[in-house]
């Protein structure tokens, strides 16, 4: 009985495994395009801006204005108002909060116990694809 030599088999064998490979890297490589070009224009609509922040010592409040500069309705699901020890000021307002594209919002922090304008530190802002940070000086200081 006749057979092809061990050469050849070996040569067929390495020429089936490189395509084989070849085709699983290919599709792999297209795959991880595609879910990063979606994950870029997802993340490209949903732009979120501070764009104010006013601390009221009197009152115990601080408020964060902010805006969807994007071109998607976006879901705000945290906002932490710290000072600089990292102390939390309370959110008054229930998350998340839908915030339409181009519109502005609210957010109220109850500051009475940890935050005043000699020790404000930062808001941050989550929303389902991007943080908005905010470390300036707030209005009212």
């Amino acid at each position: 009985m006749k057979g092809i030599s061990t050469l050849i088999a070996a040569v067929l064998l390495i020429a089936v495994t490189l395509l084989i490979s070849l085709i699983v890297s290919t599709s792999f490589t297209s795959l991880v395009k595609t879910q990063s070009s979606t994950l870029q224009t997802r993340t490209g609509e949903a732009v979120n801006n501070i764009e104010d922040v006013f601390v009221d010592v009197a009152s115990n409040r601080g408020r964060v204005t902010i805006r969807n500069s994007g071109q998607i309705r976006e879901n705000i699901v945290r906002g932490t108002m710290l000072n600089d020890t990292g102390s939390l000021a309370t959110a008054q307002d229930t998350f998340p909060i839908s915030i339409a594209k181009g519109a502005l919002t609210t957010l109220t922090f109850d500051t009475t116990t940890n935050i005043t304008c000699a020790n404000f530190n930062r808001v941050i802002v989550t929303t389902e694809c991007t943080i908005a940070t905010f470390d300036r000086t707030p209005k009212n200081c």
